[in-house]
C-alpha cells in the first residue's frame, strides 16, 4: 500500500467526569477523520505497479519539455511552479491549521488554564471505549502516512523519501492535535493516543520497506450503520478493526478463486459510547472476497486502493468471541 482516513484521528477522553463542568459532550473524532481521509484518497494520485512506469514516463515528457521550452516554467500554476519541500511543508502546515480552527470550534481548545492531561487507559474492560478509540488512533496514523506518502511522491519525491516524510507529517499533525488536546478540559493530552499514533506510523514505515508484506496484508477500518448513536461520525459502535491476510499475495496460490481469498482477524467494542449498561470488547475472524484485487484488475486503482483501507459494510462473513 502506498497512498487516506482520516485528516486526524478522532476520539472522546477519559476524564474523572463524563462531561466537562460547562457539560459540553466530547467529541468521538476517529470515523470522521477516516471519512475524510477517503474523500482524499480519492482525489490523491496514488500510484499501483500498473500505473508507476505511466507516471515516471509523463514526468520525463514534462521534464523534456521544460528543457527544450523556457517559458514552460513561467505558464504553470502557482501550486505546480512550487518546489516540492514547499509543497510538503504547505500540505503539513495546512493540515495543523485545520485542526487548530476546528479545535478551537468545536473542542474547546484553549478552555483549560494549564496542560490537561487524561489518562484512558488502553484495551481494559474499564477503559473508556474499551480500546476502539486506541484502534483508530492506530489507523488513523497509519492510513494517513500512507496517503501522504503518494502524495508526496506526486511532488516528485522518491519512494523511501516520500514514505519517511509522509509518516513524519502524519504523526507530526497528530501531535499537534495531542498538544490541542492538552489546552482543552475536555479533552487533554493522552500518552496512550500517542503511542497508539507512533505504532500507526511505524507500520507504514514497515509496509514500505518490505513490499512483499504489504502484497499480503491489509489493515482495515469497516462501518456498519448497525447502532442508532448520534449519527455516523459519532460512535465506535458500529466499527470494526481488522488486520486482513490476501491471499493472493502469495505466489505458490495458482488457483485464481483462491487469489481472490482474504482471512481477516480483528476487534471492536459496543456499549461503550451508548447507554447500554453491557459492555462488550470483542475478536473476530472472518472471510471476505479481495474487492480490491478485483477493482485494480478493471483498472480502478483509486477505488482498489480505498478498498486497501476501508472494507465494505456486511462484506465479511465474521465469527466472534467476547473477551468479557
Amino acid at each position: 500500500m502506498s497512498p487516506p482516513v482520516t485528516a486526524p484521528a478522532g476520539r472522546k477522553k477519559t476524564l474523572s467526569h463524563p462531561k466537562k463542568a460547562n457539560n459540553m459532550p466530547r467529541q468521538p473524532r476517529t470515523f470522521k477523520a477516516f471519512i475524510v481521509l477517503c474523500a482524499i484518497a480519492l482525489s490523491s494520485p496514488f500510484t499501483t505497479p500498473a500505473t508507476q512506469n505511466a507516471q515516471a514516463q509523463q514526468n520525463r515528457a514534462v521534464q523534456n519539455q521544460m528543457q527544450n521550452d523556457p517559458d514552460t516554467g513561467s505558464k504553470k500554476g502557482w501550486w505546480s511552479g512550487l518546489p516540492r519541500e514547499k509543497k510538503m511543508l504547505y500540505t503539513t502546515t495546512a493540515s495543523a491549521a485545520a485542526i487548530a480552527v476546528w479545535g478551537l470550534a468545536t473542542w474547546d481548545y484553549g478552555s483549560s488554564s494549564g496542560f490537561h492531561t487524561a489518562h484512558e487507559g488502553a484495551f481494559e474492560e474499564n477503559a473508556k471505549y474499551g480500546g476502539a478509540d486506541k484502534m483508530g488512533h492506530y489507523f488513523a496514523t497509519y492510513a494517513i502516512s500512507d496517503m501522504l506518502t503518494g502524495l508526496y511522491k506526486s511532488y516528485g519525491y522518491d519512494t523511501r523519501k516520500a514514505n519517511n516524510y509522509g509518516v513524519l507529517s502524519a504523526w507530526a499533525v497528530q501531535a499537534f492535535m495531542e498538544i490541542g488536546d492538552a489546552t482543552s478540559e475536555s479533552q487533554g493530552f493522552s500518552w496512550e493516543d500517542t503511542m497508539m499514533n507512533t505504532l500507526g506510523a511505524l507500520t507504514s514505515i514497515l509496509m514500505a520497506r518490505y513490499p512483499a508484506l504489504d502484497d499480503k496484508i491489509d489493515l482495515r477500518v469497516e462501518y456498519i450503520a448497525n447502532v442508532r448513536i448520534g449519527g455516523i461520525f459519532d460512535d465506535y459502535s458500529n466499527q470494526f478493526y481488522s488486520i486482513v491476510l490476501k491471499l493472493d499475495g502469495f505466489d505458490f496460490i495458482k488457483n485464481n478463486f483462491l487469489k481472490y481469498l482474504e482471512l481477516s482477524a480483528g476487534y471492536y467494542t459496543r456499549g461503550y459510547d451508548t447507554d447500554e449498561v453491557k459492555k462488550r470488547r470483542s475478536v473476530f475472524a472472518g472471510v471476505s472476497f479481495n474487492l480490491s484485487r478485483f477493482f485494480y484488475q478493471k483498472h480502478y486503482n483509486k477505488t482498489g486502493k480505498v478498498l486497501e483501507y476501508l472494507q465494505l459494510p456486511y462484506t465479511v462473513l465474521k465469527g466472534s468471541r467476547d473477551l468479557d
